[in-house]
């Protein structure tokens, strides 16, 4: 019984710290005759501790938080890189006047660098002055 109490409050302590040995230790052994019967049928039915350990375990609670925390990371990261992304394609605005299209003053008039400063002509392809 011990040797269950240890696995189960090594277990507990992870969802609830403060959680003492004796109150583990009280639930188990109100529950040690149901135990004892599923142990014993266990027994009859060939089914040992070796068994059971290689069979695919269930993950611990630490696993568990461990891969909740990960798949938070991975989400937080994805919406980075889509925001990042969106602002990547953002389409460059020009006109026939400005190049590029830095803002707009508070009236509504464009401000940015005018086609005559990058020493090309409207709508000129990069590419030709290169």
């Amino acid at each position: 019984m011990n040797d269950i109490c240890k696995r189960l409050f090594a277990t507990v302590q992870v969802l609830a710290p403060k959680t003492g040995y004796e109150d583990i230790y009280k639930i188990v052994e109100k529950r040690a005759l149901g135990y004892e019967s599923r142990i014993l049928k266990d027994i009859q039915d060939g089914i040992t501790i070796e068994t059971l350990n290689t069979q695919k375990q269930r993950k611990a609670p630490e696993e568990k938080v461990a891969i909740v925390k990960q798949k938070g990371q991975q989400k937080r990261a994805k919406r980075k890189k889509k925001v990042r992304d969106n602002l990547n394609k953002e389409e460059i605005l020009q006109d026939d006047r400005f190049f590029f299209i830095a803002g707009y003053t508070s009236g509504g008039a464009p401000y940015g660098v005018t086609w005559e400063e990058m020493g090309l002509k409207p709508w000129e392809d990069l590419e030709e002055n290169e």
